[in-house]
Protein backbone atom coordinates (compact mmCIF):
# COMPACT_ATOMS: atom_id res chain seq x y z
CA UNK A 1 0.00 0.00 0.00
CA UNK A 2 1.13 3.22 -0.95
CA UNK A 3 2.47 5.96 1.61
CA UNK A 4 0.02 9.13 1.35
CA UNK A 5 1.84 11.86 0.17
CA UNK A 6 3.40 14.51 2.35
CA UNK A 7 1.52 18.20 2.33
CA UNK A 8 4.01 21.22 2.81
CA UNK A 9 2.74 24.58 3.20
CA UNK A 10 4.64 28.22 3.74
CA UNK A 11 4.98 29.34 7.08
CA UNK A 12 3.36 32.54 7.00
CA UNK A 13 4.75 33.73 10.47
CA UNK A 14 8.71 32.96 9.04
CA UNK A 15 7.75 35.61 6.11
CA UNK A 16 6.71 38.00 8.42
CA UNK A 17 10.02 37.78 10.93
CA UNK A 18 12.11 37.61 7.98
CA UNK A 19 10.17 40.12 5.26
CA UNK A 20 8.38 42.45 7.50
CA UNK A 21 11.13 42.78 10.87
CA UNK A 22 14.11 41.83 8.83
CA UNK A 23 15.09 38.95 10.85
CA UNK A 24 17.58 36.87 9.33
CA UNK A 25 17.52 34.12 12.02
CA UNK A 26 14.13 32.77 13.73
CA UNK A 27 14.93 31.32 17.05
CA UNK A 28 15.87 32.49 20.89
CA UNK A 29 18.64 34.74 21.14
CA UNK A 30 21.51 34.47 23.85
CA UNK A 31 21.32 38.44 25.77
CA UNK A 32 23.93 40.13 27.76
CA UNK A 33 23.23 42.99 29.68
CA UNK A 34 23.98 45.98 27.46
CA UNK A 35 22.32 44.54 24.58
CA UNK A 36 19.34 46.87 23.91
CA UNK A 37 15.67 45.54 24.48
CA UNK A 38 14.79 45.69 20.93
CA UNK A 39 14.94 44.28 17.00
CA UNK A 40 18.24 45.60 16.65
CA UNK A 41 19.59 44.03 20.39
CA UNK A 42 17.67 40.40 19.31
CA UNK A 43 19.35 40.71 15.93
CA UNK A 44 22.64 40.63 17.78
CA UNK A 45 21.44 38.01 21.06
CA UNK A 46 20.20 35.90 17.80
CA UNK A 47 24.02 36.08 16.10
CA UNK A 48 25.60 35.19 19.40
CA UNK A 49 23.35 31.80 19.54
CA UNK A 50 24.12 30.71 16.59
CA UNK A 51 27.94 31.53 16.70
CA UNK A 52 27.52 29.28 20.33
CA UNK A 53 26.46 26.42 18.20
CA UNK A 54 29.13 26.73 15.19
CA UNK A 55 31.77 27.07 18.48
CA UNK A 56 30.28 23.57 19.52
CA UNK A 57 30.49 21.76 15.93
CA UNK A 58 34.35 23.30 15.25
CA UNK A 59 34.95 21.83 18.88
CA UNK A 60 33.77 18.53 18.01
CA UNK A 61 35.12 18.71 13.99
CA UNK A 62 38.04 20.28 15.04
CA UNK A 63 36.76 21.94 12.23
CA UNK A 64 37.64 18.85 9.56
CA UNK A 65 36.44 20.18 6.08
CA UNK A 66 35.45 16.73 5.53
CA UNK A 67 32.73 17.13 7.94
CA UNK A 68 29.45 16.44 7.32
CA UNK A 69 26.30 18.10 9.13
CA UNK A 70 22.48 17.84 8.68
CA UNK A 71 21.11 21.44 9.81
CA UNK A 72 17.60 19.84 10.83
CA UNK A 73 14.88 22.75 10.88
CA UNK A 74 17.41 24.78 9.09
CA UNK A 75 15.22 28.43 8.74
CA UNK A 76 16.44 31.23 6.29
CA UNK A 77 19.76 29.17 6.10
CA UNK A 78 21.77 31.51 8.12
CA UNK A 79 23.76 28.57 10.08
CA UNK A 80 24.17 26.62 7.08
CA UNK A 81 25.69 29.67 5.63
CA UNK A 82 27.89 29.87 8.41
CA UNK A 83 28.86 26.53 8.24
CA UNK A 84 29.37 25.97 4.79
CA UNK A 85 31.77 29.18 4.73
CA UNK A 86 33.93 27.30 6.96
CA UNK A 87 33.79 24.44 4.38
CA UNK A 88 31.50 21.85 6.42
CA UNK A 89 29.52 19.74 4.22
CA UNK A 90 26.28 20.46 5.50
CA UNK A 91 23.23 20.08 3.87
CA UNK A 92 19.61 21.44 4.98
CA UNK A 93 16.25 19.99 5.93
CA UNK A 94 12.78 21.28 6.81
CA UNK A 95 9.14 20.23 5.58
CA UNK A 96 8.38 24.61 4.97
CA UNK A 97 8.42 25.66 1.52
CA UNK A 98 8.99 29.36 2.59
CA UNK A 99 12.53 27.81 4.61
CA UNK A 100 12.97 26.04 0.99
CA UNK A 101 13.02 28.96 -0.76
CA UNK A 102 15.27 31.26 1.44
CA UNK A 103 17.83 28.19 1.75
CA UNK A 104 18.10 27.39 -1.86
CA UNK A 105 18.92 31.36 -2.52
CA UNK A 106 21.28 31.72 -0.01
CA UNK A 107 23.48 28.09 0.53
CA UNK A 108 24.55 25.78 -2.93
CA UNK A 109 24.23 23.03 -1.01
CA UNK A 110 21.72 20.09 -0.50
CA UNK A 111 18.08 21.29 0.71
CA UNK A 112 16.10 18.52 1.99
CA UNK A 113 11.82 19.28 1.86
CA UNK A 114 10.80 16.47 4.55
CA UNK A 115 9.69 15.76 7.68
CA UNK A 116 12.91 14.58 10.39
CA UNK A 117 10.86 11.53 11.92
CA UNK A 118 10.13 10.56 6.88
CA UNK A 119 13.41 11.30 6.36
CA UNK A 120 15.99 8.72 4.29
CA UNK A 121 19.09 9.04 3.53
CA UNK A 122 21.88 6.98 1.49
CA UNK A 123 24.29 8.88 3.82
CA UNK A 124 25.15 8.91 7.64
CA UNK A 125 26.16 12.16 8.90
CA UNK A 126 29.35 13.21 11.63
CA UNK A 127 26.63 15.32 13.17
CA UNK A 128 23.30 17.04 13.53
CA UNK A 129 22.25 19.97 14.46
CA UNK A 130 18.43 20.74 15.83
CA UNK A 131 18.13 24.07 17.37
CA UNK A 132 14.62 24.52 18.54
CA UNK A 133 13.55 22.05 15.84
CA UNK A 134 13.69 18.98 18.38
CA UNK A 135 10.50 20.15 19.81
CA UNK A 136 8.35 19.44 16.41
CA UNK A 137 9.56 16.27 16.33
CA UNK A 138 7.59 13.10 18.02
CA UNK A 139 9.97 11.84 20.99
CA UNK A 140 9.12 7.99 20.01
CA UNK A 141 10.78 8.80 16.82
CA UNK A 142 13.64 11.03 17.37
CA UNK A 143 16.93 9.27 18.48
CA UNK A 144 15.39 6.33 16.42
CA UNK A 145 15.17 8.25 13.36
CA UNK A 146 18.86 10.06 14.45
CA UNK A 147 20.22 6.41 14.78
CA UNK A 148 19.73 5.52 11.31
CA UNK A 149 21.07 9.13 10.26
CA UNK A 150 24.25 9.44 12.47
CA UNK A 151 27.76 7.69 12.00
CA UNK A 152 28.80 5.41 14.77
CA UNK A 153 30.02 7.84 17.43
CA UNK A 154 28.57 10.72 15.47
CA UNK A 155 26.97 13.78 17.61
CA UNK A 156 23.90 15.41 18.13
CA UNK A 157 23.29 18.82 19.04
CA UNK A 158 20.01 19.82 20.41
CA UNK A 159 19.50 23.86 21.46
CA UNK A 160 15.75 23.74 22.56
CA UNK A 161 13.40 24.56 25.14
CA UNK A 162 11.83 21.47 27.29
CA UNK A 163 8.49 21.19 29.67
CA UNK A 164 9.65 21.02 33.17
CA UNK A 165 7.52 17.89 35.33
CA UNK A 166 5.51 20.30 37.11
CA UNK A 167 4.56 22.57 34.68
CA UNK A 168 1.10 23.41 34.53
CA UNK A 169 -1.67 25.77 31.60
CA UNK A 170 -0.35 26.35 28.30
CA UNK A 171 3.55 26.54 28.67
CA UNK A 172 2.95 22.81 29.46
CA UNK A 173 2.06 22.00 25.92
CA UNK A 174 4.91 22.83 23.69
CA UNK A 175 7.82 20.97 23.87
CA UNK A 176 9.23 18.10 25.28
CA UNK A 177 9.17 17.11 28.91
CA UNK A 178 12.73 17.65 30.03
CA UNK A 179 13.19 14.16 31.77
CA UNK A 180 11.35 11.98 29.22
CA UNK A 181 13.99 13.62 26.82
CA UNK A 182 16.83 12.48 28.59
CA UNK A 183 15.44 9.27 29.27
CA UNK A 184 14.59 8.65 25.66
CA UNK A 185 18.50 9.77 24.68
CA UNK A 186 19.54 7.23 27.47
CA UNK A 187 17.62 4.38 26.42
CA UNK A 188 18.65 4.52 22.64
CA UNK A 189 22.37 4.81 23.74
CA UNK A 190 23.16 8.48 23.95
CA UNK A 191 25.67 9.98 26.13
CA UNK A 192 25.51 13.38 27.39
CA UNK A 193 28.76 15.05 26.75
CA UNK A 194 27.52 18.53 27.70
CA UNK A 195 24.43 20.07 28.85
CA UNK A 196 23.73 23.82 29.62
CA UNK A 197 21.32 25.75 30.86
CA UNK A 198 20.45 28.81 28.89
CA UNK A 199 17.03 29.53 30.55
CA UNK A 200 18.25 33.14 31.96
CA UNK A 201 20.25 34.25 28.83
CA UNK A 202 17.14 33.89 26.39
CA UNK A 203 14.49 35.79 28.63
CA UNK A 204 14.58 39.10 26.94
CA UNK A 205 13.53 37.29 24.01
CA UNK A 206 10.00 37.00 25.09
CA UNK A 207 10.45 40.48 27.23
CA UNK A 208 11.33 42.06 23.61
CA UNK A 209 8.33 40.19 22.04
CA UNK A 210 6.12 40.82 24.44
CA UNK A 211 7.08 44.47 24.64
CA UNK A 212 6.97 44.93 20.66
CA UNK A 213 3.45 42.98 20.84
CA UNK A 214 1.86 45.42 23.12
CA UNK A 215 3.30 48.92 21.96
CA UNK A 216 3.11 48.37 18.40
CA UNK A 217 0.29 45.13 17.07
CA UNK A 218 -2.27 45.54 19.80
CA UNK A 219 -2.47 49.46 19.49
CA UNK A 220 -2.41 48.12 15.55
CA UNK A 221 -5.10 46.30 15.76
CA UNK A 222 -7.37 48.46 17.59
CA UNK A 223 -7.21 51.22 15.44
CA UNK A 224 -8.01 49.29 12.53
CA UNK A 225 -10.69 48.05 14.71
CA UNK A 226 -12.09 51.02 15.87
CA UNK A 227 -12.04 52.28 11.89
CA UNK A 228 -14.07 49.28 11.18
CA UNK A 229 -16.40 49.82 14.00
CA UNK A 230 -16.73 53.36 12.81
CA UNK A 231 -17.69 53.42 9.45
CA UNK A 232 -18.92 49.89 9.24
CA UNK A 233 -20.68 49.14 12.46
CA UNK A 234 -22.64 45.98 10.77
CA UNK A 235 -18.95 44.65 9.28
CA UNK A 236 -17.94 44.67 12.71
CA UNK A 237 -20.19 43.22 14.69
CA UNK A 238 -20.60 40.57 12.18
CA UNK A 239 -16.19 40.18 12.21
CA UNK A 240 -16.62 40.07 15.81
CA UNK A 241 -19.00 37.32 15.82
CA UNK A 242 -17.35 35.08 13.28
CA UNK A 243 -13.26 35.47 14.84
CA UNK A 244 -14.94 35.56 18.56
CA UNK A 245 -13.22 33.01 19.56
CA UNK A 246 -9.70 33.29 17.54
CA UNK A 247 -9.60 36.89 18.93
CA UNK A 248 -10.26 35.27 22.66
CA UNK A 249 -7.24 33.08 21.76
CA UNK A 250 -4.90 35.47 20.83
CA UNK A 251 -5.47 37.22 24.53
CA UNK A 252 -4.87 33.42 26.19
CA UNK A 253 -2.18 32.79 24.06
CA UNK A 254 -0.38 36.16 25.66
CA UNK A 255 1.06 34.28 28.05
CA UNK A 256 3.47 31.81 26.28
CA UNK A 257 5.60 35.38 25.50
CA UNK A 258 5.79 36.25 29.63
CA UNK A 259 9.18 35.07 30.58
CA UNK A 260 7.69 34.49 34.43
CA UNK A 261 5.60 31.99 33.09
CA UNK A 262 8.74 30.60 31.35
CA UNK A 263 10.80 30.15 33.93
CA UNK A 264 8.18 28.77 35.71
CA UNK A 265 7.08 25.88 33.40
CA UNK A 266 10.66 25.46 31.08
CA UNK A 267 13.93 25.46 30.84
CA UNK A 268 16.07 26.09 28.01
CA UNK A 269 19.01 24.04 27.16
CA UNK A 270 21.62 22.92 24.61
CA UNK A 271 22.96 19.52 25.08
CA UNK A 272 25.70 17.70 23.02
CA UNK A 273 24.91 13.85 22.71
CA UNK A 274 27.64 11.07 21.68
CA UNK A 275 25.73 7.94 19.83
CA UNK A 276 27.30 4.91 21.88
CA UNK A 277 26.73 2.03 20.22
CA UNK A 278 28.20 -0.02 23.46
CA UNK A 279 26.46 1.81 26.44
Amino acid sequence: MKKPKEKFKKDRALRFYNEVLGLDRLHYGLWIDSDERNINGLIQAQKRYEDLLVEEIDNLSDQDSGFSVLDVGCGTGATSETLYGKNYQVEGLSPDLYQKELFEKRVPVPFHLARYQNFDSEKAYDLILMSESAQYIPLNRLFEKTNHLLKPKGHLIVCDYFVLDDATGKMAKSGHKLSKFLNNAKNHNYEVLKEVDLTEQVLPTLDTAKAFVERYIIPSLDIAREKIQERRPWLYKTLKWVFRKKISKVHEDMILIDSSEFKKNKKYMLFVFRKNEDL
